[in-house]
């Protein structure tokens, strides 16, 4: 199966490039100009956008078609015409309208098809949707090869028997070049599962020319001068293709032994062999217990069915039956993953993900690699979850999604809660099949079932972390989905009778329409967030305390909550914001760069320098667990600003204060005739700290790693004991800090209440990072050390 798709998926993909190709060429030869250098170039242009565009027009067909097709309520005639019609409609509006490859659109759309709507159905269906267009391609291809016969000039293919030779090994030459180079070097950049060197010598001599290539050259206008000889190759090489390769591929198969069983087949095999004796021994004591056939025809049978079954069981090494017996778990990991996802207890997406992940656990185990955890479905970072987290760092921060963003952390939430509950259920499921295993080592079972159970266990600890945090939440949901997935349940039960012919198909059409509705009228699921009094949190934030109490609840009303999950990042450290956050549930992690530096919980807040102006943040706040937090923006605050005097006040006397700030740190020599745009980053990273008279902020000789700029207040100076200076507002001391230097070169001692603000090396180091001008202003006052204190 693994080789058929290498060869099928390979071929699929080549042919719609060699079509695109094929129509670049073809214009060139047309034109009849020179072809150069530039022209290759802009050959290169012209395929990249032919053949992309066509695969993303076909992908958004296929997607859009998927989803609508899941939801239409229409028979399964609907369906197949349906997928007729898309496949025209993807190829005339890509090569007609939009002028993209047209092959490449039909080829994307019935990928993505495959992937979104396929699995969607029933088995029924999907055996209609296959053998429909197997006759249609079956069709197609004996039209096309009928039109080979006609074409063929027998007479011009013998006198050109020599060119041909020379095409074909060309052709062969090719083809091994791409095989046994790319396929080793796409496996090593990708870490995908490893191609034998069997499989790429069947990948080779498999790959058959026909259909295409002669649709191809029959398309090549008659007027163009050696089209004969171009019609006479092809054809050459796909008789080669058909007379040589097709007959000798099985002979190759068995020469290479990739039809020999290989160790975990046999395991399958023998696993095989047992149940079936097993069967067939429970069907015949069947019939003796009912008095059909006497014992002693019973015995005989036994004895002939055993000698069927036992015989030429091989025997399989303990590592063999423990890979096998991994093979047993994830066929009922995706077993009851399929009926999950049938009444509806996960949604699609999370089917599709699990599955894959699945599917790269088997991957794995076949090529003797450990499965790791990449089964543990709450866990795994599969493509899925992978775009979850793109979407949700492109929105987070930015107030015209503030809704999505709500709307969209309830859903994942949700989802999270699914994946959850369904590996519960998988988890229980594997471990009730390992039971029945008996014939395998107690201890093979034992080590396996312990990997499940702590999986298991994982999974319930989480479900129950959430019913903690949110239990109203956590009911309003499990009533929700439980009760869907009954009435799903029972839906395909109905279908079912109807299908055995226990009830017609007005009934069935009766009790599908009532499932219908009963679905559509269940209650959404509300936000996660807790109800709670939002005027007296924001009222705790400094920016905003002592406001009227009108104004808080005016602020309050605009305040949106929003519900992030464990590993979540609320904001990130050098991304720009501008919105408060106040964790109203939860606990977060505060990190500058890899360190973490802080941990908030309840009433806690932070990023309240945003409301100010659009803010880089200095520092990376994630989820802990679960946490449910208010987000306040500037825009609202601002608006809010132009109709209370008290808020607008509060804001100016901040804004100004936050100006004078800057003023103070463009006086230190080392930060001197910084830009604006520098100095005001300096300021988002200082710190005010008050001190009262007799506190020592430095002591002679001891380590630190901050300079200090006096807001208001004195500061005393002492040398070795002796007082050697005072400094007032607007005067800064401890500056070679910020250069590295760690050892204090005075003591200071606060004369009278005083407020600094406090800037560390490491701050503005992070700064320089991203600063070319800061960065190289360190480096020339580093040099020349002309800073005394």
């Amino acid at each position: 199966e693994r080789l058929t798709i290498l060869v099928e998926g390979e071929s699929l993909l080549n042919d719609a490039t060699a079509i695109v190709v094929f129509k670049i060429i073809l214009l060139f030869a047309l034109s009849g100009a020179a072809f150069t250098w530039a022209d290759a170039g802009g050959a290169v242009l012209d395929f990249l956008e032919v053949f992309v565009g066509g695969a993303l027009v076909g992908a958004a067909i296929g997607f859009v078609l998927s989803e609508f097709l899941h939801r239409l309520f229409t028979s399964m005639s609907a369906f197949m015409i349906m997928t007729i019609v898309v496949a025209y409609s993807c190829f005339a509006i890509a090569e007609h309208m939009l002028h993209f490859s047209g092959v490449m659109a039909v080829v994307a759309s019935a990928i993505t098809m495959g992937i979104l709507w396929i699995p969607r159905i029933s088995q029924t269906a999907i055996h209609t949707v296959k053998e429909t267009w197997e006759v249609i391609a079956l069709v197609s291809n004996s039209l096309l090869f009928l039109l080979v016969g006609l074409s063929v000039d027998i007479a011009s293919l013998i006198n050109r028997i020599d060119v041909i030779a020379i095409a074909v090994l060309l052709v062969l030459l090719s083809r091994a070049t791409t095989i046994y180079t790319m396929v080793p070097a796409t496996i090593k950049w990708f870490s995908l599962p490893q191609v034998s060197l069997g499989e790429r010598h069947i990948m080779w001599w498999g790959g058959l020319k026909g259909g295409l290539a002669i649709a191809i050259v029959l398309s090549v206008p008659e007027d163009l001068p050696g089209r004969d000889l171009l019609l006479d190759l092809t054809l050459g090489v796909v008789m080669f293709s058909l007379l040589v390769n097709a007959p000798t591929i099985k002979p190759l198969i068995q020469k290479l032994g990739i039809d020999k069983l290989t160790d975990d087949e046999l395991a399958e095999l023998k696993q095989g062999m047992m149940h079936a004796g097993e069967e067939s021994s429970a069907f015949i004591s069947r019939f003796y217990k009912a008095g059909i056939v006497s014992r002693s025809t019973e015995q005989l049978i036994h004895k002939n069915t055993n000698e069927v079954f036992t015989s030429d069981i091989p025997d399989i090494q303990k590592e063999q039956g423990l890979k096998h017996l991994r093979f047993s778990a994830l066929r009922t990991e995706f077993d009851e993953l399929k009926k999950l996802h049938e009444i509806n207890l996960i949604q699609h997406y999370t089917y599709l993900d699990i599955r894959n992940n699945i599917q790269l656990d088997r991957e794995k185990i076949s090529s003797n690699e450990a499965p790791g955890t990449s089964s543990d479905i709450a866990s795994k970072t599969g493509l899925f979850i992978r775009v979850e987290n793109a979407l949700l760092r492109g929105i987070r921060e930015h107030d015209w999604a503030a809704w999505l963003l709500s709307r969209y952390q309830n859903t994942r939430l949700s989802q999270r809660m699914q994946r959850d509950i369904a590996g519960v259920l998988i988890c229980t499921s594997v471990l009730e099949m390992l039971d029945t295993h008996l014939e395998v080592d107690e201890e093979e079972r034992e080590q396996i079932a312990e990997k499940y159970r702590e999986r298991l266990h994982r999974r319930r600890s989480r479900l129950q972390e959430i019913a903690e945090d949110f239990p109203e939440f956590y009911v309003r949901f499990e009533t929700n989905l439980f009760t869907q997935v009954a009435l799903t349940a029972a839906r395909l039960h109905a279908e079912e009778d109807h299908h055995d012919g226990e009830i017609g198909a007005k009934a069935l059409v009766r009790i599908e329409k009532m499932v219908h509705e009963a679905i559509s009228k269940l209650p959404p699921v509300s936000d996660a967030a807790p109800r709670l009094d939002a005027s007296e949190l924001i009222g705790t934030v400094p920016l905003l305390k002592g406001l009227p109490t009108e104004v808080l609840e005016q602020l309050s009303g605009h305040a949106k909550s929003v519900t992030f999950l464990a590993g979540d990042i609320v904001i990130g450290e050098g991304e720009r914001g501008d919105a408060l956050y106040i964790i109203t549930h939860g606990v977060t992690s505060v990190y500058k760069g890899d360190k973490k530096v802080a941990e908030l919980s309840d009433g806690d807040f932070f990023g309240e320098m945003a409301l100010l102006g659009d803010q880089v943040r200095t520092a990376t706040v994630k989820a802990k667990h679960p946490s449910t937090l208010l987000r306040l923006t500037r825009r609202d605050v601002m608006q809010l600003a132009g109709e209370g005097t008290e808020l607008k006040h509060r804001l100016t006397d901040i804004k100004e204060e936050r100006e004078a700030q800057t003023d103070l740190v463009s006086l230190v020599p080392l930060l001197r005739g910084l830009s604006s745009e520098v100095l005001e980053q300096i300021v988002e990273h200082t710190m005010s700290v008050g001190y009262k008279p007799g506190d020592s902020v430095m002591t002679e000789g001891e380590s630190g790693d901050s300079m200090f700029i006096i807001i208001h207040g004195v500061v005393s100076i002492y040398k070795t004991g002796e007082l050697i200076a005072e400094l007032k507002e607007g005067d800064f001391f401890g500056e070679m800090a910020l250069l590295g230097d760690k050892v204090r070169t005075a003591t200071v001692k606060i004369k009278e209440q005083t407020a600094l603000l406090k800037l560390s090396h490491a701050d503005i180091m992070k700064i320089a990072e991203t600063n070319p001008e800061l960065k190289e202003r360190l480096e020339e006052v580093k040099a020349s050390r002309e800073i005394v204190i």
